[in-house]
């Protein structure tokens, strides 16, 4: 054999990532020639489950042997090592060599109390039969002295689940002679799904016979648990091809810590850093340390419809725990701002936009400068039949209130990019958006300048509108600012130590100002507004709108890139947007009186979440913000990555400013679909020695989008993770129910996913103020005068 061949195979599989542990037990965690757990392997145990990391015990013992294991560790784990209730429910065990599964029984509070078959009931009748064969085969060969045979028993039922064939004597040519015996019945019988495995039982060779390879049981359990396949490290002592742990072993991702097939590929020894080969526990502790362990928050091949019926009882859940969550925040809005219906009467659920009631809006004074702001009108763009026709160009209206977003500010691309193409921004597209956000930033400052009760309800809504517009903008800029300094490259950037005298630093801290006065505004209950502050603030934002576009038309000349599309840095709109969300999930995650944590946001949808815990921990110094490459991000390209031998140090390495890596890290993100992007941050930052601690996710995907999370190369989101791990959830996605005749793999048959540009759209529609050629205008088709027929878009 090839030495270096198999050292570097070796390592290839040890540098894969793994998301869980399968141990064999006795040889491989028990010291040598004893029952006794080695305590160093239980140390490590205890590490791992506090990492989230299952770890999965694979024995030939029955349900007796298990419970013998539990007594030996679960003490040890809980005495000495902490090891919570919870964290505990992380082990389970494959016994009689992989024919059942114990998993924790909620109804009686038992670690490995629920027992469910991983073999199928007609080889289970099978080995029952075949136990007669072998009774049978024993007498008619006078073999009664050579052997003592044993049984594992399903203590319900009382089917042989193992029968144990103990060899008696030492004889080479007798041993020889059953062994033959035994396997050819089973041939002859056609038994073809039993299995036989040889090991060792107070020095004596045992012949196990079975149900099933421990191969296909740790597959089937990789599923049940929902742990990506072939993510699981197995670690066993007998990977010869005679030996009980072969199947399991004979594997890129097998590791023996004694006996090995001989195989290059698979079943490895353990080599130290040293390149020396170690043996038993020594080796098993090695690897665990040494492996890339990382907990997974995505079910790759998990059953569907278990899955869906387990989601819809967290989802049920949830829903009640998030109607007790925000109950103190609504009464803050209400009271407010004379409220009833908390943040979504003040917040529109749909578009996350500032509302007021069409009533409401009627009964505003016509000379309020704040409501001249909202109210202006431009010359209707698709020239109507109509002549001298004006619509709304800050705001728009739906079906029973005003928005305070518009077609000239928030929604401006949506509405007037010339291409014809969905999500495609021209050169000319971005800076007629500069010009636009500047008038609007100008006309808000004149607005502000003039006399009026600043704290009128009606004019506190009006005034958070324009900052809910400005905090779109300095997050569209803060996304820009990072793509275009870092082209190309990963990004791990620390906002609060970067250089003070960069533009990113400076859009950064008036973007915490920005949303500190809306937190205050929203979910103080004392707080005075201050006019003159938020206007020193609108100029502060209109000499970023100027320099940001300036330094874009110079950029852009110099690289000559007039015909590149925008629309990855210059962000459309900012779908899922609604700010109250957003701060009511990081206040409720919030941890407060330690500033041991960084928090980590991830371009894009993610900018805003670790500025609002700056806003919330203003002593917090590590605020991180995270974007990938084109190699990287982009849906599609995601989807495709292979976890498991995924390196950012692969994928044109990571930029980092200002990181501690001694801290843990808090992920946070707008949304949970598949939890592909929230793993690849996982594993980002474990490559680079960092710890996450947990991930903090807004809104969480509903029942209607589970097509998605079964597509292939998709994932669901790991719901065994809400609570512990992935913390938030207060809000759902504002997805449409994919049907059978959905147009594409994403859309319902309306063409419909996200239901919240939906209603943008249809507003943006209803208010006439969008090109031709724009998205909006092509939700419709005008056959004749009377009808509009909605089509594919």
């Amino acid at each position: 054999m090839n030495n270096t061949e198999l050292y570097n195979n070796y390592l290839k599989s040890i540098n894969q990532k793994y998301n869980a542990v399968c141990l064999d037990i006795d040889g491989t965690i028990t010291d040598k020639n004893t029952k006794n757990i080695n305590e160093s392997a239980i140390e490590q145990i205890a590490y791992l489950l506090k990492k989230g990391i299952p770890i999965v015990f694979i024995t030939g013992r029955g349900e007796t042997g298990i419970n013998l294991l539990e007594s030996q560790i679960v003490t040890s784990l809980k005495n000495k090592y902490n090891i919570n209730h919870n964290q505990l429910k992380n082990m389970f065990a494959l016994i009689n060599d992989g024919a059942r599964l114990c998993t924790y029984n909620s109804e009686n509070d038992t670690l490995f109390g629920n027992i469910q078959y991983i073999s199928e009931t007609d080889d289970i009748n099978n080995l029952n039969r075949f136990n007669k064969i072998i009774g049978n085969l024993v007498q008619d060969n006078n073999l009664d002295e050579c052997v003592k045979i044993t049984y594992s028993y399903d203590s319900n039922n009382k089917n042989i689940v193992n029968i144990r064939i103990i060899l008696l004597t030492t004889n080479v040519e007798t041993n020889k002679k059953i062994r033959n015996l035994i396997i050819n019945s089973l041939k002859k019988n056609n038994y073809i799904n039993l299995n036989m495995t040889e090991g060792i039982y107070e020095n004596h060779s045992v012949l196990q016979i079975g149900t099933t390879k421990k191969d296909k049981a740790i597959e089937q359990t990789e599923k049940i648990l929902g742990i990506p396949k072939n993510s699981m490290l197995r670690i066993g002592d007998c990977g010869d091809t005679i030996g009980n742990d072969f199947a399991m072993l004979d594997c890129s991702q097998g590791f023996s810590v004694d006996k090995t097939s001989g195989n290059k590929e698979h079943c490895f020894p353990v080599f130290n850093e040293n390149k020396h080969i170690l043996k038993g526990t020594d080796a098993t502790i090695y690897l665990l340390k040494n492996a890339k362990l990382i907990r997974t928050v995505r079910l790759e091949k998990a059953t569907r419809d278990i899955y869906t019926k387990e989601y819809s009882s967290i989802i049920q859940k949830l829903k009640k725990q998030n109607k007790e969550a925000l109950r103190e925040f609504n009464e803050i809005v209400n009271n407010n701002f004379n409220l009833y219906g908390g943040i979504y009467d003040l917040f529109d659920k749909e578009s996350g936009s500032i509302k007021i009631s069409m009533e409401d809006w009627e009964l505003i004074d016509d000379n309020n400068p704040l409501k001249i702001l909202w109210s202006k009108k431009i010359p209707n763009l698709n020239n109507a039949k109509k002549e001298n026709e004006f619509n709304l160009c800050y705001s728009m209206r739906d079906n029973e209130n005003y928005l305070l977003r518009g077609s000239r500010n928030y929604y401006y691309f949506l509405a007037m990019r010339e291409s014809g193409k969905k999500d495609s921004t021209s050169f000319y597209n971005a800076i007629e958006w500069y010009n636009s956000i500047a008038s609007f930033t100008k006309d808000s400052i004149l607005s502000l300048q003039n006399d009026f009760d600043i704290e009128n309800v009606d004019n506190k809504k009006m005034i958070l509108g324009i900052l809910d517009n400005m905090r779109n903008y300095l997050l569209i800029s803060m996304n820009y600012q990072i793509i275009s300094e870092f082209y190309q490259k990963n990004i791990l950037i620390n906002l609060e130590k970067i250089n003070q005298n960069s533009l990113i630093y400076y859009i950064y801290n008036r973007l915490l100002h920005n949303e500190t006065i809306l937190a205050n505004m929203c979910f103080s209950t004392d707080y005075k507004v201050d006019k003159k502050e938020i206007i020193k603030l609108l100029y502060d934002i209109l000499n970023i709108i100027a320099f940001d576009k300036e330094r874009f038309k110079k950029m852009q000349k110099n690289k000559n890139y007039l015909e590149q599309d925008y629309s990855k840095s210059l962000r459309a709109f900012r779908e899922i947007d609604n700010f109250a969300e957003n701060y009511i999930t990081v206040s409720n995650t919030i941890y407060k009186d330690d500033d041991s944590y960084s928090v980590c946001g991830m371009c894009y949808g993610g900018i805003e979440l670790p500025l609002l815990y700056k806003v919330l921990d203003k002593d917090n110094k590590d605020i991180l913000l995270m974007n990938f490459n084109n190699q990287v991000s982009g849906y599609s390209n995601k989807q495709n990555i292979d976890l498991r031998f995924f390196n950012i140090g692969e994928c044109g390495g990571i930029t980092q400013i200002g990181i501690d890596k001694d801290k843990k890290c808090i992920i946070f993100d707008d949304n949970a679909m598949t939890g592909k992007t929230i793993q690849i941050a996982i594993n980002t930052l474990y490559d680079l020695g960092i710890e996450v601690d947990s991930s903090v996710v807004v809104r969480y995907p509903g029942i209607n989008r589970i097509d998605q999370m079964f597509m292939k190369n998709h994932s669901a989101i790991d719901y065994t993770c809400f609570s512990d791990y992935i913390k938030g959830l207060y809000f759902p996605c504002p997805y449409s129910w994919r049907d059978s005749n959905g147009v594409d793999m994403y859309t319902d048959s309306f063409n419909i996913f996200d239901l919240n540009r939906r209603k943008i759209i249809e507003c943006l529609l209803k208010n006439h103020d969008y090109f031709e050629s724009s998205e909006v205008a092509s939700l419709i088709e005008t056959n004749d005068e009377e009808k509009l027929e909605r089509k594919v878009k």
